[in-house]
């Protein structure tokens, strides 16, 4: 199996050297690892994520693992790019010089709110959950109509705090999906969101099941921050995706993507 979201240091908030979610992927039996650590533009999430001057470091640090764990494991090189409307333009323009294996992009920001803080969580408590959902999906239609992105990172991370939209989002949520199919982009199961309020995967059995019958990819993702948090909660997540149909998680090698097969 695989992990496709894995942080380091670079971020300023996940804990470990590198090697150390390697050797822990290879304990945990996983044929490969992705690093995706966080590239945020937005000026109140930039003490959240590598500095701009970091991205050819953490490329290139990342290919000599590649070389050095060759024949024991895959280890490949992406980033978790923050979409923001005011930003997308000069996160693109960092992202053309490298051959990265894949971009997943996210939103964690409505306009200078950051929606899945826990400092601001009593402020996020006070906006209408279905505000905080119809605003968070408009962002996400943005970043898929801009082809951002390979992978949709943690596609309803706005339940992270344990509250959930009313039926009245159902709409956006299969215009969006829609459009996901449409333009051949993964979505990530991330597995994550077990250890937070919510106690779910983003994104949860309904989206999952919806991802399937729309035949958009899913890839896998623990979101470690730690290296003790690779492959976590990964036997529930195959075994949801084994009952939503899927046989294949999405994989990438400079940004073309291919199956592995659900074992």
């Amino acid at each position: 199996m695989i992990d496709y979201h894995v942080h380091t240091s670079l971020c300023n908030h996940a804990n470990g050297a590198m090697e150390q979610y390697i050797e822990k992927a290879i304990t945990a039996g996983l044929r490969e690892i992705c690093f995706l650590d966080h590239l945020t533009l937005h000026k109140n999430g930039r003490d959240q994520s590598m500095e701009p001057a970091d991205v050819p470091f953490y490329f290139h640090s990342v290919r000599q693992l590649a070389d050095q764990y060759e024949g024991r494991i895959r280890v490949k090189v992406g980033l978790e790019v923050d979409f923001s409307p005011e930003t997308a333009d000069q996160a693109e323009d960092m992202i053309r010089p490298f051959d990265f294996d894949v971009i997943g992009g996210s939103v964690h920001f409505i306009e200078n709110m950051n929606i899945v803080s826990r400092k601001n969580a009593k402020n996020t408590e006070n906006k209408p959950i279905d505000e905080i959902c119809g605003q968070y999906l408009d962002l996400l239609d943005q970043m898929v109509s801009r082809n951002f992105a390979d992978i949709i990172c943690h596609l309803d991370l706005f339940k992270k705090f344990g509250r959930w939209p009313s039926p009245a989002l159902n709409e956006k949520f299969d215009a969006l999906l829609s459009k996901i199919s449409y333009k051949s982009i993964a979505v990530e199961l991330n597995t994550s969101g077990m250890d937070h309020p919510a106690k779910e995967f983003y994104p949860g059995t309904a989206l999952v099941k919806a991802c399937y019958d729309r035949h958009i990819p899913m890839t896998l993702g623990s979101d470690a921050h730690e290296p003790d948090q690779v492959g976590r909660h990964f036997e529930a997540a195959i075994a949801l995706l084994r009952d939503a149909g899927f046989r294949n998680v999405s994989a990438f090698t400079r940004r073309t993507e291919y199956g592995i097969p659900i074992v």
